[in-house]
């Protein structure tokens, strides 16, 4: 009997939309994963026009896993990475998120991604999913350089320095991972947000119910 067909859902958090350094790794990750058996691919690109709330959550709850591309600004994530996770924190523990993998590759210039990754893994944990290992890639401008300049040197001193080529590694892990069985996994107590309707919230205050103590 065939194995299931997975699926995997590329969030695409660059600010440049389908251009620069992060949509490169989301182009390489496309090419490597329509390659495997029994696994689909699709791409969220966050700066497009979302589609409704609910198509949202429903692409979320289609997938068995998730990639999260992001570049670096001021020592964070993009800012259409942030009003993502604001809107689906609603969304926390639900069949959206809950017990799914999630890898994560960084693209910077040439600090703070490290601590961006961490971060972006942290996020994620909070609304249900979790970390395989070698699950994070940081590419900066800075290190590429540096795997350039010396390449074919003998005990090359770069050689350990994250490059594109270790992508695969993360996809990899990330795909064994959507194997596992998480049945047994439970959620936490938490409170549940209500879940808006109709158009995604790109803009505009955003009141999601928290509780007001001020």
């Amino acid at each position: 009997m065939e194995p299931a067909v997975k699926k995997i859902l590329l969030l695409n958090a660059s600010l440049r939309g389908t251009s620069g350094n992060s949509w490169a790794v989301i182009s390489k990750a496309v090419d490597w994963l329509g390659q495997q058996k029994n696994l689909l691919a699709d791409v969220l690109t966050l700066t497009d026009p979302m589609p409704a709330t609910q198509q949202v959550y429903e692409l979320l709850a289609a997938a068995d896993g998730f990639l999260v591309v992001t570049g670096v600004y001021w020592n964070s994530w993009s800012s259409s990475l942030q009003r993502f996770l604001e809107v689906a924190t609603a969304f926390e523990n639900t069949p959206a998120f809950f017990g799914k993998p999630v890898a994560c590759a960084v693209t910077m210039d040439s600090v703070g991604g490290t601590d961006v990754a961490s971060r972006l893994q942290a996020a994620f944990s909070g609304l249900g999913c979790w970390s395989p290992p070698c699950s994070t890639l940081v590419l900066s401008r800075v290190g590429l350089e540096a795997i350039a300049a010396s390449a074919g040197q003998p005990d090359d001193p770069n050689e350990d320095v994250w490059r594109m080529d270790d992508l695969v590694i993360v996809l990899n892990n990330l795909v064994a991972a959507m194997q596992v069985s998480t049945a047994q996994w439970v959620a936490w107590p938490h409170v549940s947000l209500p879940r808006r309707e109709g158009d995604w919230p790109a803009s505009g205050p955003l009141d999601m119910g928290t509780p007001r103590f001020l």
